[in-house]
């Protein structure tokens, strides 16, 4: 008698793969520059822009004195918040699980993806409310792909708008998911690109032709989400929710002005002001980056690691002038 399949082999866990998810297209680290504080709260000088285009230099002659003027200065202020998020490791868990999971790096992943969330919700809360910026603009489902799409005229007639205001062209475009999708299907972006492709490559809708076809520095995709849901013990809970919008479902676009770094002199739409906290008093360190860590230690109470991420910052709008909010692109 042949063994069977079935007797041959006993059933056990893939060891190369399992199921999960990863919330991913966050914005929020790219938005703004970064501006690293050495005191959790402090504030910040802002120039009055009036000052500075008064045509107030005159022809001076012999022997006289030159014109003579100054510049007003107000500030701002910005504090810290530390966000963080622990999740527990028991010993037990960690012992136990078959070799395709890893409890505690999965841990130390789930935790630093909880603060990076936290900061999308937050970031995209400030920057798609137009009430924060001096320009917004109700597109009426004018960007949806089609001959009549206003997508291009609207682009161009805001970065005038915002020159105007802030003495510069803006050079970022944020665009939510949806959005962005439509426009990879608008035959009037594609027109004004189709001669850009190769017999290799064709000619696409991308972030790098939209960033070319507009003369801004980037354009950045923001496709963020988070989950309403109630928490159920099956674990089935899920209702996903755009975070970079203004109305669900509608679409939403920001034109905005950052500059490369930090700068003196120079208008920003927005800056994060980032405190390290207690650098260098950490426990030990599992994962870091520029901005946040995730460390761990040991509790002899549960028996079980404690994974732990956390960031300090402050995202601000800084300069309502710089920027202009485009909302309802799809979706009237």
């Amino acid at each position: 008698m042949q063994p069977t399949p079935k007797s041959a082999h006993k059933d056990a866990a893939l060891t190369n793969v399992a199921i999960g998810y990863r919330p991913a297209m966050f914005a929020a680290d790219r938005v703004a520059p970064y501006v690293s504080v050495r005191k959790q709260s402090d504030y910040f000088f802002k120039f009055q822009k009036g000052a500075w285009f008064r045509n107030e230099a005159r022809m001076r002659g012999p022997g006289a004195i030159a014109a003579r003027g100054g510049y007003p200065l107000t500030s701002d202020t910005y504090a810290c918040k530390e966000y963080a998020f622990g999740h527990p490791v028991p010993v037990e868990l960690v012992n136990n699980a078959d070799q395709v999971l890893r409890p505690f790096e999965t841990g130390v992943r789930y935790a630093m993806r909880k603060v990076l969330l936290a900061k999308e919700v937050i970031v995209s809360a400030a920057c798609m409310t137009s009430g924060n910026w001096t320009s917004s603009n109700d597109v009426d489902a004018g960007w949806a792909a089609g001959s009549n799409s206003t997508l291009i005229a609207d682009i161009l007639t805001y970065k005038e708008t915002i020159r105007k205001l802030i003495g510069i062209y803006p050079n970022k475009l944020l665009i939510e998911a949806k959005t962005f999708n439509t426009i990879k299907q608008d035959p009037t972006v594609i027109d004004r690109i189709k001669y850009t492709g190769t017999q290799g490559r064709p000619a696409d809708v991308t972030t790098q032709t939209l960033a070319q076809l507009f003369e801004l520095d980037e354009v950045i995709l923001a496709g963020g989400i988070y989950s309403d849901a109630e928490e159920v013990v099956a674990g089935t809970d899920f209702n996903a929710v755009d975070l970079w919008e203004v109305n669900a479902t509608k679409g939403a676009a920001l034109l905005y002005y950052a500059p490369s770094s930090p700068a003196i002199d120079e208008p920003a739409a927005a800056y994060c002001f980032n405190w390290k906290g207690d650098a260098g008093q950490e426990d030990t360190v599992a994962e870091s980056d520029v901005y946040r860590s995730v460390r761990y230690w040991w509790e002899n109470d549960r028996k079980s690691w404690i994974v732990e991420a956390s960031e300090y910052f402050d995202f601000k709008i800084t300069c309502a002038d710089a920027g202009c909010l485009f909302y309802d692109t799809i979706v009237t």
